[in-house]
């Protein structure tokens, strides 16, 4: 149960990587995952690997305000992201 669970959590996070691949060509752009609720910290040191800044537990309205203040996209799921 638990090696299922890992799987489909690194699952999840290399399509994060995949993302930031397409969309972040060269070492001059950032990426950043906000997540409302926890991140495991495996998962964090595989995403800071790729030089990806992951927040975790950020509040609902934070969230919004980031939005509008970047230009971002708020997603529910991995499977929503899209280039």
């Amino acid at each position: 149960m638990v090696a299922a669970e890992r799987r489909s959590v690194d699952e999840r996070v290399q399509k994060i990587i995949d993302l930031k691949n397409q969309v972040c060509t060269g070492n001059d752009k950032n990426f950043v995952v906000i997540n409302q609720k926890g991140i495991d910290p495996p998962s964090l040191d595989q995403l800071a690997r790729e030089g990806i800044v992951a927040l975790r537990r950020a509040k609902r309205r934070n969230m919004e305000r980031l939005v509008l203040a970047c230009g971002g996209e708020a997603v529910n799921s991995v499977d929503d992201l899209t280039p």
